[in-house]
């Protein structure tokens, strides 16, 4: 299984699903990731192909770049997990796990507009990265149904962990465009960055802001009202139930017909106290850290 760094609590949820599966299916599986966020992309695309020269029974993996047609035409079953639900299919995968990308855009942007929001900010902090342009897409495509607008704004990968750095950009370009009164950063550490830029602009409450993924950090925020949602991609899900379509095929030669849906389920500040009770009692599951 390819997947992200693990740095990242929502990669740590994704793995620990696969373990889980794993475990319950009894069959050895081998987690792969870059370590390197100056050098994700490069080391990334790398170690797919390391992975596919080993022949596997099947290959786990997330379509974060453009790089898995050159497998599948080679013969090695893919099951994409989490990034590429619009391409699986066109790149000669054999299944995926995770969501729709546009349609999560749309489904966020839809909540920051019946907060009242007009024009949004999305927050990319992989650029390049296919899926996470789809979301913001989706978000504009909601905004402008709507008769708003949306901007994007772009943070290096290699600077998404720096959270002064984040901090001071979605802070620049809140205070650039006034007209801006809704964020969504796709990211859990992201979250956190937004809420302290929103806060030092003394516009908290005033502007709707949302997230992608679960940390300590974002959930707390959620429940002292500094976020109004948070989008759980449930990536647990993902690595469990990708691993069990893995085990399925190779064995039996069966497959579910169409993409499994694992997300988004929304959190709000109605549930978050079940998600802090739930990390708590089973930590890693939901992806906070």
């Amino acid at each position: 299984m390819d997947a992200g760094p693990l740095w990242d609590p929502f990669f740590g949820a994704i793995k620990k699903g696969a373990d889980d599966a794993a475990k319950d299916l009894g069959v050895d599986y081998q987690w792969v990731t870059g370590t390197d966020p100056n050098n994700f992309l490069a080391d990334y695309a790398k170690l797919v192909k390391q992975s596919a020269s080993r022949h596997p029974s099947a290959l786990v993996i997330g379509n974060y770049f453009p790089i898995i047609k050159d497998i599948t035409t080679a013969g090695i079953p893919v099951i994409v997990i989490h990034h590429g639900g619009g391409t699986w299919k066109q790149d000669g995968a054999i299944g995926y796990v995770g969501f729709s990308a546009r349609e999560l855009g749309r489904s966020v942007a839809e909540l920051e507009i019946k907060a009242g929001a007009k024009h949004g900010l999305c927050v990319n902090h992989v650029p390049g990265n296919t899926t996470l342009e789809l979301d913001c897409a989706g978000y504009d495509d909601a905004f402008k149904a709507a008769g708003g607008s949306s901007k994007v704004l772009m943070i290096q990968f290699s600077d998404a962990s720096n959270s002064a750095l984040v901090t001071q950009a979605i802070k620049g370009q809140l205070s650039s465009d006034p007209t801006l009164d809704a964020v969504w950063t796709i990211g859990a550490e992201q979250a956190v960055d937004s809420v302290e830029a929103i806060d030092q602009l003394g516009k908290t409450g005033k502007i709707a802001n949302g997230s992608l993924g679960l940390s300590m950090g974002s959930l707390e925020a959620l429940r002292a009202g500094k976020l109004i949602f948070i989008a759980d991609l449930q990536p647990y899900l993902d690595g469990y139930y990708a691993l069990l379509e893995a085990f399925q095929y190779a064995k039996y030669g069966m497959l579910p017909q169409g993409q499994i849906s694992t997300g988004p389920l929304m959190i709000t500040k109605d549930n978050v106290d079940q998600v802090l009770k739930i990390n708590k009692e089973h930590p890693g599951v939901r992806g906070a850290s």
